[in-house]
């Protein structure tokens, strides 16, 4: 709607990184690239570092959103342009106020001129209860992320245990040579995974008996579940599976209770499988 069009590269696979290459070669111009690290649902992680070069030879942005990594867990701006974040999710966690965050990176090239289009464009909207509020639940962020880290690794690996289970999508165990590149010393894996099985029944029956909260948002305090690819991509199944978004497919945003509590609802719903 804002200009020529797009290209999409729904895997952000090193493969796909060729194509893209090949696409600039060629002499298509590309204004910018955006991405998330890692992604949603399927938590794959783009190598950025090669990305970097591409837009330093072709002269084109980097975007990057990290709210599924977050700022404790990964270290992405280093190789943005321009770094964004939900600060909605788990840098507030409480569900109950709105937000959202763009960094500029001083150290690339354009962002002298990115500075001066935000400063002419942007209009401060934000109320400032809910900035008091986000303040607020912001101040144990670096805490409940570490918990959340502990808590995710344990249930992702007992899951992965599971013959019921096909897959566990977690940067743990997707593109973790990647992921690695940029972790942060002190950080983890995150708090969001996607699990698929063996049959679209077996997750209905999974997802059915799953006592957590259910609902489509993600970086919650509490453990929150959805069918994913049924809310988000109903109308486009078939696309959706294209890049490898199963039917089936239950993202898990893990929250902060006690990880007895935690594995014994997953043990649960596991049972609830036929």
């Amino acid at each position: 709607n804002f200009g020529p069009g797009c290209h999409s590269y729904g895997n952000g696979s090193s493969e796909e990184i060729d194509s893209i290459e090949r696409l600039l070669e060629s002499g298509e111009q590309v204004l910018a690239l955006f991405c998330e690290f890692p992604s949603n649902p399927l938590c794959r992680s783009p190598d950025l570092k090669r990305l970097r070069k591409l837009a330093d030879k072709y002269n084109f942005l980097i975007v990057v959103d990290e709210t599924i990594g977050n700022f404790v867990n990964v270290r992405v701006f280093e190789w943005a342009d321009i770094m964004v974040s939900s600060l909605t999710k788990i840098f507030s966690g409480e569900v109950n106020v709105m937000g959202g965050g763009l960094v500029l990176n001083p150290q690339r090239r354009h962002y002298d001129i990115l500075k001066k289009f935000i400063e002419i464009e942007y209009e401060d909207l934000m109320w400032r209860e809910d900035a008091i509020v986000l303040e607020r639940n912001s101040r144990s962020f670096r805490e409940r992320i570490h918990r959340i880290n502990e808590n995710t690794v344990k249930i992702c690996d007992f899951l992965s245990r599971s013959p019921k289970v096909k897959k566990v999508y977690f940067p743990k165990y997707i593109d973790p040579e990647i992921y690695l590149q940029y972790k942060a010393p002190e950080g983890g894996y995150g708090g969001l995974f996607s699990i698929s099985f063996h049959s679209y029944l077996s997750s209905q029956q999974f997802f059915d008996a799953l006592p957590v909260a259910k609902g489509p948002s993600l970086g919650t305090n509490v453990t929150l579940a959805c069918p994913y690819t049924i809310l988000a991509h109903y109308l486009e199944l078939d696309w959706a599976l294209s890049y490898g978004v199963e039917p089936g497919l239950v993202r898990v945003s893990i929250g902060l209770e006690d990880i007895d509590i935690l594995l014994k609802a997953f043990q649960k719903a596991l049972d609830a499988i036929c």
